[in-house]
């Protein structure tokens, strides 16, 4: 038998709604992919599940019998998770995390020598991707928590603060907007700048679907200017070392110039309130019921890392 709790849950919803779009909407699940969970459930058993009566859907026989027994089984997990929950000498076990690949370098050297120092007999495992596929990883159950940028793309997990932050502009030495520049305070770390003044200038942006891509589209937007964007990359490094050529300028989160190595090359300004974005960063998982001992000790962690780094 090839059935998985998710696809069991998923059903169950859809029992419980009477309608695949309402069931997507809720489980914010798109409506072909939750069809196709439902034919693939149906030929796994080879029967039919609902039958459409009044434009409603209504379980067969066959589906009441899933419904009863498939709540069973949830019942069942739930009550197995809580019991290793509660087990306050858990300490081992399996936590896959899942990072994007900007924030890689930041939970490789801040977080995961701490959580590994503390509970070294976790078995963890680190999983780089997108944002978007990493909130596709975590519903499908391939990572069981993973620190991503807001907002979601998909689905609004639970989630704890990791990170907050300003945005600034980067720019190279002896730039063309340094004469727009002026200072607020002189207890602040950077001047400000009139991104205005931006408007069909270059810029090095990230590559479509990536969530700093997004922050950088929505500065533009904000502040009414049409870049020219001359190039892409998905690596942060590279888009510093071509700002610093002078290639072009780009927004980062400040908390960038703490973790990414030397920016004193660099000219950093920070935007007026009106046009910043604030960079927000969550450790997200999939339900408080699967939320697991390994997973509240990482939990812990990145809480204290919050506390003690954020830039908001």
């Amino acid at each position: 038998m090839n059935l998985n709790i998710r696809e069991i849950e998923y059903i169950l919803v859809i029992a419980a709604e009477g309608s695949i779009t309402k069931a997507s909407q809720k489980l914010y699940v798109a409506q072909p992919s939750l069809s196709q969970i439902l034919k693939r459930v149906e030929a796994e058993f080879n029967v039919s599940l609902f039958t459409r009566v009044k434009g409603r859907l209504k379980l067969t026989p066959e589906g009441e019998v899933f419904v009863r027994s498939g709540q069973e089984i949830l019942d069942t997990m739930e009550q197995l998770t809580n019991k290793f929950s509660s087990l306050s000498n858990a300490e081992s076990g399996k936590l896959t995390v899942g990072v994007p690949y900007l924030l890689g370098a930041l939970v490789a050297t801040y977080i995961l020598p701490i959580y590994r120092e503390r509970f070294p007999q976790i078995d963890l495992t680190l999983v780089e991707s997108s944002s978007s596929e990493l909130e596709q990883f975590l519903m499908d159950g391939t990572i069981d928590i993973c620190i991503i940028p807001l907002p979601f793309k998909f689905n609004p997990f639970p989630h704890h603060m990791f990170l907050q932050s300003r945005m600034v502009l980067l720019a190279a030495k002896n730039n063309d907007i340094q004469n727009h520049c002026y200072r607020k305070s002189s207890k602040e770390r950077f001047p400000y700048v009139d991104i205005a003044k931006l408007d069909n200038a270059p810029f090095i942006i990230g590559h479509q679907g990536q969530r700093i891509r997004t922050i950088n589209e929505t500065i533009f937007k904000k502040a009414q200017i049409t870049p020219r964007i001359v190039m892409t990359s998905r690596n942060q490094e590279t888009i510093k070392r071509l700002v610093s050529n002078d290639i072009g300028y780009t927004f980062i989160p400040e908390h960038y110039l703490d973790i990414f190595g030397s920016f004193d090359y660099l000219d950093c300004y920070y935007l007026e309130p009106d046009v910043d974005y604030t960079w927000t960063v969550v450790v997200a998982y999939y339900n408080d019921s699967h939320c697991s001992t390994a997973m509240k000790h990482f939990l812990d962690v990145t809480d204290d890392y919050f506390q003690r780094y954020s830039k908001i």
